[in-house]
């Protein structure tokens, strides 16, 4: 078994997604969309949806991040991103999206819709839906923390009466790996953008706010406002990995 990835090049600045951004401004309405891909190892489905999700992130108007999860290792693989808090993540998704059961490969676009990984019109559709009604988002600003950490700056007004605010990383660009049971017994697969942590900072109201979380520098580092229990992406902020 090996695994082959291929980090994309970084900047030493922490900038937010949709572009410089001084604090307290507006962010533009027309900030990327976050598009989320919920995949596994084990599922037969998933390798043409992860290269679907790469092609995605061509677009300068489309960011993107895919979640391993762990419900196909019961088949004979044990995925090897996949960890509980992202199967959570999808779960938290499902009641607001009518969604009735846990699958892959499973798209959820700004958390506000969703479509099945192999039905690349529906996920196309969706992200040109959700950029023709894109929200203000408050100001999100990620920076340097002491320690080794990372500050999350919030300011404006808030969206909804609460929000969640989350602090997660991920390995930038493809990485390959050459599955060994299961379903996909024998493949080379594909991953992109595929996510190592996930952490939860706290829920913000509106108003200035700080939350601090931990950094990996070596990963990119998104910091995520959406709405309470999976609700819609209000913005997010990244930094690129540091050599």
């Amino acid at each position: 078994m090996r695994i082959l990835a291929s980090i994309l090049a970084a900047s030493l600045l922490a900038t937010p997604a949709f572009g410089q951004a001084s604090p307290g401004a507006a962010a533009a309405e027309t900030r990327p969309v976050l598009v989320e891909l919920f995949t596994s190892q084990g599922c037969g489905l998933c390798p043409e949806a992860n290269r679907y999700l790469g092609e995605l992130d061509q677009r300068d108007n489309v960011f993107v991040l895919a979640f391993g999860v762990s419900y196909w290792d019961m088949y004979g693989w044990t995925d090897t991103y996949a960890r509980p808090e992202y199967v959570q993540r999808q779960r938290t998704y499902l009641p607001r999206l009518g969604v009735n059961r846990l699958y892959t490969p499973h798209f959820v676009v700004d958390g506000v819709t969703d479509a099945p990984g192999w039905n690349q019109d529906r996920v196309a559709e969706a992200v040109e839906n959700r950029l023709a009604a894109m929200p203000d988002s408050p100001s999100i600003q990620l920076e340097d923390g002491p320690f080794g950490s990372y500050i999350v700056r919030l300011d404006g007004a808030a969206p909804e009466a609460s929000l969640d605010v989350w602090l997660l990383a991920y390995a930038p660009g493809w990485a390959s790996l050459e599955i060994g049971a299961g379903e996909n017994e024998g493949v080379e697969m594909l991953h992109y953008n595929m996510v190592k942590s996930l952490t939860y900072l706290g829920r913000w109201s509106g108003g200035e706010a700080e939350y601090m979380g931990e950094a990996y520098r070596r990963h990119g580092t998104v910091a995520i406002v959406q709405g309470a229990d999976g609700g819609p992406i209000y913005g997010y902020a990244r930094a690129e990995p540091r050599r």
